[in-house]
C-alpha cells in the first residue's frame, strides 16, 4: 500500500477555535454555496422549457425524461468519488474544475441541434454539479462550528432554492423573450464569472490554525487509512437509513418540483402557464424556508429521528391532498405546494446523521454516500414518471404530433410522491438518535481496534 499522504480533517469535538469562525471562513463557504444555488439552477432549468426542449428534439415524454435525468445518470455514481476527492485532494481545486465542468456543458446544451449533442451537455453538467454541495459541506466542516452542520446544510440547501424559484419563475420569461439557448449561454457566462471568485477565494483550509487537532488542526491520514474509513462507513447500516429516508423526501423536488411540477399543475389544476410556475416554485420556497429551519431546529433540541418522523406523516398527508384536490383555488395551491417543500425539506437533517454516524476525518465522503442514495431518486424519478406518463397518455397530440399529456395522467404519474413518503416514515423508525453527537471512530483508531 502505498504511503503516500493525503491531507484530510479533522472537526471540532469540543468550544471549536476562534480562527474556525472568521470572517473568511464564513465567506468561502458562502462562496461554495452560491456555486450550489447556480448548480441547481442548471439542473433545473429544463422545466422551464419543456415545451421548447420537447419540439426541439421531438421528443415524447419517456424520451425527454430520460434526457433531462441524464444530469443525475452521472450526478449519482459521482456521489462514490466526489467526497474522497474532496477529502484527498481538496475543495478549491475540485470546485474550480466543477464549475468549469458545467460552463462547457452549459455551452453545448445551448448550442445543440440534435439530442445527441444535449446530451453530452447534460452529462457535463451533471459532472460538475455533483462537486458542489459535497465541497459546501467539506468547507463547513472545516472553517465552521461542527454543532452547526445541520443548520449549515439547510441554508446551503435553502441558496439551492433560490435558484430553483429563479428558475421557475424568471427563467420562463428568458426563454419567451430571447430563446432557451441564449439562455445557456448566460448561464455559461455566468459560470465563468463564478469560477474566477472560487479559484482566487476558496482555501482547503485554516492552515494559520496552531491548535491540537480537537481544535481544527488539519491531520495527515494514509490512503490506507482513508479507504479502511470508507470500508467501515459502508458497513454501517445507520448510513444506508439515512440516505433512504433523504432519498424519499428529496422525491418532492427530484420527481415533482425540478422537472415535472409545472406540467403537473398546469394540468390538474388548470392554471396558466405563469401561474403554473408560480405555484410550482412554492415548492422550493418552502424548502428555502424549511431547510435552516429543521436544520437549526435539529440542532437546537439535539434531535434527528423525530423531526423526520413527523415531518414525514405530514409530507405524505399533503402529497394525498395535492393528488387529489384537483380544483383548488391558486392561493390554495400555493399554500399545498408550500407546505409539501415545508416538510421534505426534513431531508437536510439526514447528512447531520451522515456525518455524526462516520469517521470524523471523511467529512465529505460520508455526506457524499448520503447524497448518492437521494440522487438515485432523481436518476429513477425523472424517467419512471415520463414513463407512467405514456403508459396513461390518451393519444391526444399537439400540432406538431408531440404528445400531450391531461389531468389523470399527471395524477396516475405522481403517486410516487406519496409513495416515497411511506418509504421515509417506514425507514425513519429504523434511525438512531445520535443527539448530534459524533459516533463514527476515527479511522486510526478503527485500524488499531
Amino acid at each position: 500500500m502505498s504511503q503516500v499522504q493525503a491531507t484530510t480533517y479533522l472537526e471540532p469535538h469540543t468550544k471549536p477555535s476562534k480562527i474556525t469562525a472568521t470572517k473568511l471562513g464564513w465567506t468561502i463557504c458562502i462562496l461554495a454555496a452560491v456555486f450550489y444555488c447556480y448548480e441547481y439552477l442548471l439542473r433545473i432549468a429544463p422545466a422551464a422549457m419543456v415545451p421548447e426542449l420537447r419540439e426541439a428534439f421531438q421528443l415524447d415524454a419517456t424520451a425527454f425524461g430520460a434526457l433531462i435525468s441524464l444530469y443525475y445518470l452521472v450526478y449519482t455514481p459521482m456521489q462514490a468519488v466526489v467526497g474522497l476527492a474532496h477529502d484527498l485532494y481538496g475543495p478549491k481545486r475540485m470546485l474550480t474544475l466543477a464549475v468549469f465542468t458545467c460552463v462547457v456543458g452549459s455551452l453545448l446544451f445551448g448550442l445543440s441541434t440534435t439530442t445527441e449533442l444535449a446530451a453530452v451537455g447534460r452529462l457535463l453538467m451533471g459532472f460538475g454539479s455533483a462537486f458542489a454541495f459535497v465541497g459546501a459541506m467539506k468547507l463547513a466542516a472545516v472553517w465552521l462550528p461542527g454543532n452547526r452542520f445541520a443548520m449549515f446544510a439547510g441554508a446551503i440547501t435553502a441558496l439551492g432554492m433560490i435558484g430553483g424559484m429563479f428558475g421557475n419563475i424568471f427563467m420562463a420569461v428568458f426563454v419567451e423573450k430571447i430563446s432557451w439557448q441564449q439562455t445557456y449561454f448566460i448561464g455559461a457566462a455566468s459560470g465563468l464569472v463564478l469560477m474566477l471568485f472560487v479559484w482566487l477565494i476558496v482555501k482547503d483550509h485554516p492552515s494559520h490554525v496552531k491548535t491540537q487537532p480537537q481544535t481544527g488542526k488539519h491531520v495527515k491520514v494514509s490512503y490506507r487509512e482513508t479507504f479502511h474509513g470508507i470500508y467501515m462507513m459502508v458497513k454501517t447500516p445507520q448510513m444506508w437509513i439515512a440516505g433512504i429516508v433523504a432519498c424519499g423526501l428529496y422525491l418532492s423536488l427530484s420527481g415533482f418540483a425540478e422537472l415535472w411540477g409545472n406540467s403537473f399543475v398546469e394540468k390538474v389544476y388548470g392554471f396558466s402557464v405563469s401561474d403554473a410556475a408560480t405555484a410550482n416554485s412554492m415548492v422550493f420556497f418552502g424548502w428555502l424556508i424549511g431547510a435552516p429551519l429543521m436544520g437549526l431546529l435539529s440542532d437546537h433540541f439535539k434531535r434527528r429521528r423525530l423531526p423526520l418522523i413527523l415531518t414525514a406523516i405530514a409530507a405524505l398527508i399533503v402529497s394525498v391532498l395535492m393528488l387529489t384536490w384537483t380544483q383548488p383555488t391558486f392561493y390554495t395551491a400555493c399554500t399545498l405546494l408550500f407546505l409539501f417543500g415545508l416538510f421534505t425539506s426534513a431531508e437536510v437533517i439526514c447528512f447531520a446523521l451522515g456525518r455524526e454516524n462516520a469517521a470524523p476525518e471523511l467529512a465529505g465522503t460520508a455526506v457524499a454516500f448520503v447524497n448518492l442514495i437521494v440522487m438515485a431518486g432523481g436518476l429513477i424519478a425523472q424517467p419512471l414518471i415520463g414513463k407512467l406518463l405514456d403508459h396513461y397518455w390518451s393519444g391526444e397530440l399537439m400540432a406538431d404530433g408531440v404528445r400531450t399529456y391531461g389531468s389523470s395522467d399527471f395524477q396516475h404519474a405522481m403517486v410516487i410522491l406519496p409513495v416515497g413518503c411511506v418509504i421515509a416514515l417506514v425507514c425513519a423508525f429504523f434511525l438512531h438518535e445520535t443527539k448530534t453527537e459524533l459516533r463514527g471512530k476515527s479511522v486510526k483508531a478503527s485500524l488499531k481496534s
